[in-house]
C-alpha cells in the first residue's frame, strides 16, 4: 500500500540528482513540489479508503522521537559553538560559530513560539 509513495520519493531522487547535475536546480523543487502534492493526495485516499496510517501510538513515537531530535540537535550546535569559540580567529571558523549560533538560536525561537503556541490551544 506504501510502494507507490516509496517509488514518488525516489522518483524525486533520481530527477533531483539529474537536474543538480545537469545545472537546473530550479527543476528540482517543481520536482519535489509535485512530489510532495502527490504524497499527500495518495495518503488522502489511502485514509478515505479506510486505512490506518496513524494511530497513538504512532504519535506518541513521532512526539518521543521529535523531542530527542531537539535535545540532540540543541546539544551538538551548543558543544559546536564551544569548540569554534576558540578558534575565531580563522574567517572560516568564525563563519561556522556564527552560522552554528544562528541556527541555533532560530531552532530554540521556534521551539519556544511553538510551545506558546499550543499551550494556548491544546
Amino acid at each position: 500500500m506504501l510502494l507507490p509513495a516509496l517509488l514518488a520519493v525516489v522518483a524525486l531522487g533520481w530527477i533531483v540528482g539529474w537536474v543538480t547535475n545537469s545545472g537546473k536546480s530550479e527543476l528540482s523543487l517543481i520536482a519535489f513540489a509535485l512530489t510532495a502534492i502527490f504524497v499527500n493526495l495518495y495518503f488522502s485516499y489511502l485514509e478515505k479508503k479506510g486505512f490506518i496510517l496513524e494511530d497513538e501510538r504512532t504519535l506518541r513515537i513521532n512526539e518521543i522521537a521529535s523531542r530527542r531530535t531537539l535535545q540532540i540537535t540543541s546539544i551538538s550546535l551548543a558543544v559546536a559553538m564551544l569548540l569554534l569559540s576558540g578558534k575565531l580567529s580563522d574567517p572560516k571558523m568564525e563563519g561556522a560559530f556564527l552560522t552554528a549560533g544562528l541556527v541555533l538560536a532560530v531552532m530554540l525561537t521556534l521551539h519556544l513560539l511553538f510551545r506558546h503556541y499550543y499551550s494556548r490551544v491544546i
